[in-house]
């Protein structure tokens, strides 16, 4: 009689490996082990998904076209412009030392390189960056993946990057020059090499990668610190992992840093600490708007995951039931949030890094509910996608898509009629910083001027920022600053700003002494002549108000 059994084999993080064959001959008690690795198999496997990943990144590039926040384009890209080409805004907060250059810098490279070799064009100012934090981040959803293999079964973890990938806000916010997006995309490939199981593992790259995003972005500490302490804690030789792998893996970083810092500011410093002192210790980040304690409990992470909340809610009870799954990840993650909470500030963006952590468990609810119903499995699935397409196909394409437009039409119209060379002035009447500015008009010769609203830091009386000024009365605005406005030849403002002012109904008419003229209709035709007048479109001489 012969018997057979099959071993599954892993590595020392519970990644499978192969498999082993075991044949017994009972009668003679002689066993035949056979050893098949699945490498081939794997290779063709991660290769698939590899270009999966990128072509859902690289395609989110074009879908993602509105407008999101200021940082993406004023902390980023407008910055590496202004480094390579002298042309570019930079906003109060590199004139106070607060942000780090890395990110910019790595921008200012490859803008050096697309002018190096001729091929600047507007396209490729504006779609570079975008690319390049797309690949990124699929580069980061294959250590997602690798992550979840080392955390949860196979299965468990591609039910983890379904949930991941499938998230809205992530699929928002990727091809995004956002450091926030940096951020979680570095912290994911750093985690490649965290030993969550093995102590024996390299492990230095994730302390050097994961000391370059915490200078990029500060508030990463909250992930790193909690990491390290754990690793520090279960190391057999603290002493040891911090002489001669922790220090060596992040002073260099850290000296690097401080020296660009100091190059690009003109004065010894280091933006990170500067960063913190001001938005936590000194409590500056309320000068950008406050909100309650509980807004990323009740408000963030409800309008982020949706219903991602559903597997995640469910893969944590699990979690802590069966304790199958690590909770390491959802300590950090109720840390990372309770931090933030604890800030005047808060913003949906500065909840992206824990995504991903809280989707592994997602992952392990699915593995769970797949052994009891595979219908249930099926309807959440459909309910995921349901849900998070159609939402990302909205914000991406629709929503807030008019900054994004009107910068392209300006580039557009001025290109025609003013050409590369023709100077022309574009003026935004609008909350600052609500739309690029010459990152977008690379081409042109052009001086853009917007709204300020650089915060009280001297703490004067009665202060109001020039962006407030405008919106509180933005007629009386208008007629102070009359010269500003003739001498532009764009403006861009909201059109809900003048419409009770200036709004009414026109035709084109025939008349019979002035030949064709728009006929105003409604009791606002003589406000529409006081602007056109003041504004300088036309001359009172030539403007009369009739009755037809």
């Amino acid at each position: 009689m012969i018997t057979d059994a099959f071993e599954q084999l892993e590595d020392e993080e519970g990644t499978r490996q192969g498999f082993c064959h075991i044949r017994i001959q009972q009668r003679t008690g002689r066993k035949t082990i056979t050893t098949v690795q699945v490498r081939k198999v794997a290779m063709k496997s991660s290769v698939c998904t590899i270009l999966l990943l990128l072509s859902l990144r690289v395609i989110g590039v074009f879908l993602v076209r509105t407008w999101f926040v200021p940082d993406e384009i004023f902390q980023s890209v407008e910055v590496a412009h202004y480094a390579v080409f002298g042309v570019g805004h930079l906003s109060w907060e590199w004139r106070h030392s607060l942000r780090s250059v890395i990110h910019p810098s790595i921008i200012a490279l490859v803008y050096w390189l697309l002018h190096f070799l001729g091929i600047d064009s507007n396209f490729a100012i504006v779609f570079t960056p975008r690319f390049i934090h797309a690949i990124l981040f699929a580069m980061s959803d294959l250590c997602f993946f690798d992550l979840a293999k080392r955390i949860l079964s196979t299965l468990e973890a591609r039910f983890a990057l379904f949930s991941y990938t499938s998230c809205w806000f992530v699929w928002y916010c990727a091809p995004r020059t956002l450091s926030n997006s940096l951020e979680t995309a570095l912290s994911l490939i750093a985690l490649k090499w965290y030993p969550f199981k093995s102590l024996n593992r390299l492990c230095w790259p994730y302390m050097t990668i994961g000391a370059m995003t915490i200078l990029i972005r500060p508030t990463a500490i909250l992930l790193w610190i909690p990491l390290g302490l754990w690793h520090l804690v279960r190391s057999q030789s603290r002493c040891r992992l911090i002489l001669t792998t922790s220090l060596p893996a992040v002073l260099p970083i850290l000296v690097i840093a401080f020296m660009l810092d100091s190059w690009a500011y003109g004065k010894w410093t280091l933006s990170t600490w500067n960063f913190a002192k001001f938005n936590v210790f000194e409590g500056g980040s309320s000068h950008f708007g406050a909100h309650p304690w509980h807004w990323f409990l009740s408000q963030g992470l409800p309008s982020t995951l949706t219903v991602q909340l559903i597997p995640i809610i469910g893969g944590v009870i699990a979690a802590l039931l069966w304790r199958k799954v690590t909770l390491s990840l959802l300590n950090i993650c109720l840390f990372y949030v309770i931090f933030h909470s604890c800030l005047a500030h808060k913003e949906h963006r500065f909840m992206l890094p824990v995504i991903p952590l809280l989707c592994i468990y997602a992952g392990h609810f699915f593995g769970v509910a797949v052994r009891i119903s595979t219908g249930i499995v099926h309807a959440l699935i459909a309910l995921l996608i349901v849900v998070n397409v159609p939402t990302a196909l909205y914000l991406g394409l629709y929503h807030q898509v008019g900054p994004m437009s009107a910068s392209e039409f300006i580039a557009n119209n001025a290109k025609m009629i003013y050409g590369i060379n023709e100077h022309f002035n574009v003026l935004q009447l609008m909350p600052c910083y609500s739309m690029p500015q010459y990152c977008h008009l690379h081409e042109l010769n052009c001086t853009v001027r917007a709204l300020d609203c650089s915060p009280n830091l001297g703490n004067v009386a009665n202060f109001v920022d020039e962006a407030d000024l405008f919106h509180s009365d933005p007629i009386a605005f208008v007629e102070s600053n009359i010269d500003l406005v003739n001498d532009a030849d764009y403006i861009v403002v909201y059109k809900k700003t003048f419409s009770m002012e200036y709004n009414c109904n026109g035709t084109t008419v025939e008349h019979p002494e002035y030949g064709e003229v728009i006929q105003l209709t409604g009791d606002q035709r003589q406000h529409i002549k006081d602007f056109l007048c003041k504004v300088g479109i036309v001359k009172e001489e030539n403007c009369k108000i009739h009755g037809f």
